[in-house]
């Protein structure tokens, strides 16, 4: 589909070498960006992460995964008393 736009100057000469660079015509620049754009906004949202996969880091070694984190018995913890007058 042919479509005309206005366009100002410097964003026109901006946009020309950006397409340029990426061994682009402006028009195939124009229409990837308005793709991805377009794609961007109307993606329906991943399934959301499990708290695994949220804690996870990708291409963390196996060890990384391995380190385990003792806690304090609750039963066993010193109570703190607060004094927020001070």
């Amino acid at each position: 589909m042919n479509v005309t736009l206005k366009v100002p100057d410097e964003v026109c000469k901006a946009a020309r070498h950006l397409a340029v660079d990426e061994s682009k015509s402006l028009s195939a620049w124009m229409a990837d960006l308005m793709r991805r754009e377009v794609e961007a906004r109307t993606a329906k949202p991943d399934k959301p992460k499990t708290w695994m996969d949220a804690m996870s880091v990708e291409g963390a070694p196996d060890w990384f995964y391995e380190k385990e984190f003792p806690l304090e018995d609750r039963k066993t913890m010193k109570i703190r008393e607060f004094d927020f007058e001070e």
